[in-house]
């Protein structure tokens, strides 16, 4: 029987932490963990033509070591603007970029109001998008003395595959794997 995996979500999360989840038989998600400053709970990296840069989602002052649930997202500077004008012209030719476009667009632009709320959606989202049609379970959902769960691990790293610039650079969102491989991607995931 396949696992069952406690996960404290991400933003858009590394290839790392949703590998192991494709497979799992129940995924827990944890929004009651610390949130850190400079973690990626609020931010990820993407490709772009200099080699890579964050995407960061701010919060409002005072939130340093409240419960990732409880952390307020910032909204007073537009980030969900440069964060898509980022993709865009950091994806916009590769060739799965408009298969996914909407989807991000409509989530960032919903303004989740807490980092546990938008971590959550960006998880589920791709856990969809790689073919995981099962209900990503909240944590007040189950017991917490369920038997059979575990942390879920962090995978490695997918093996190099074709990025929208030159050269392959490790450590990036899996959004840049979609956008460069579509639905492909499952595969790549599931075989780090």
């Amino acid at each position: 029987m396949a696992p069952v995996f406690h996960v404290v979500p991400e933003y858009f999360p590394r290839p790392e932490v949703l590998g192991p989840l494709i497979g799992a038989s129940q995924v827990v998600i944890v929004t009651d963990a610390q949130y850190s400053r400079q973690s990626w709970h609020n931010r990820t990296r993407v490709r772009n033509p200099q080699g890579w840069q964050w995407l960061t989602v701010p919060v409002e002052n005072g939130q340093f070591g409240r419960k990732i649930a409880e952390t307020r997202i910032a909204y007073h500077d537009g980030w969900m603007t440069r964060h898509e004008k980022a993709l865009q012209y950091n994806y916009s030719t590769s060739p799965f970029y408009l298969h996914y476009a909407d989807d991000i667009s409509s989530l960032l632009r919903s303004r989740p109001a807490t980092l546990g709320q938008l971590t959550t959606a960006t998880l589920e989202l791709m856990l969809r998008w790689l073919g995981r049609r099962e209900v990503v379970v909240p944590p007040g959902m189950i017991t917490p003395d369920l038997q059979g769960a575990s942390p879920a691990p962090l995978g490695t790293a997918p093996a190099p595959y074709r990025q929208n610039y030159p050269g392959f650079i490790p450590g990036l969102s899996t959004l840049d794997i979609l956008f460069n491989l579509g639905p492909h991607a499952t595969l790549d995931l599931l075989r780090s």
